[in-house]
């Protein structure tokens, strides 16, 4: 959690761990074997969570969650999908991967500018490259002293080759030599990314499970 959110010391969500920050969900669920963890964000009423703490029971009746949350604001967004740890490390992927430092920053001239403002947030970068363009990269979307969730791209035109694959490798063995845990996370409607993480022989550990809110009431006292 503190890898994917921002979290005052009573542990509620105030934003997304991203440079820029965003929106917190307005409650977020993680499901594992081990059991659940739930989180709500900061400016939701007391007697909400006491009232949605009460449907997190399994299975999850997301209809009547959302619902609930839709009466304090209306709902946004609804995200779930699987949480993956990686396998022992591997020092071994194409040489036609390479890690991008401020010296490398024209290789993602052409499919991904973006990224150059942000080399040292979302580092380490990896990218696997074609003549002198990056076509996959894969970055930290969000950093803590113990994680790093994994962002990936892959170039239209380049996609279906397997590359994305091979930069992951590279990037989760640099995040691992910084002593944080990579982790892998996507949606269960985003059937390429889950290909990657069945390629990667990835070890899928939970579910995320989270409700976003048009706009939680700025400033609001709770």
């Amino acid at each position: 959690m503190s890898t994917l959110y921002t979290i005052n010391e009573q542990q509620r969500l105030i934003s997304i761990n991203e440079p820029g920050g965003g929106q917190a969900p307005a409650i977020f669920i993680g499901l594992t074997s081990a059991g659940s963890l739930i989180y709500y964000h900061e400016q939701l009423p007391p007697d909400l969570m006491d009232e949605l703490g009460k449907d997190c029971e399994l299975p999850l009746d997301i209809p009547k969650l959302i619902r609930k949350v839709g009466t304090f604001e209306p709902v946004n967004h609804v995200w779930m999908g699987p949480a993956y740890a990686f396998p022992e490390s591997s020092n071994e992927w194409n040489l036609k991967v390479q890690l991008i430092g401020e010296g490398q920053c024209y290789l993602l001239e052409e499919h991904f500018p973006e990224l150059t403002d942000h080399l040292h947030a979302k580092w380490p970068v990896s990218a696997y490259v074609i003549g002198d363009s990056a076509v996959a990269v894969c970055c930290s979307a969000r950093l803590s002293d113990h994680g790093a969730e994994a962002s990936l791209y892959t170039a239209p035109g380049y996609r279906g080759h397997g590359y994305a694959a091979e930069t992951v490798k590279c990037w989760q063995y640099y995040v691992k030599e910084l002593g944080r845990m990579p982790i892998y996370s996507t949606s269960w409607d985003n059937l390429a990314s889950q290909q990657v993480a069945r390629k990667l022989g990835l070890i899928q550990f939970g579910v995320d499970f989270s409700i976003t809110t048009v706009d939680l009431r700025k400033g609001c006292d709770v």
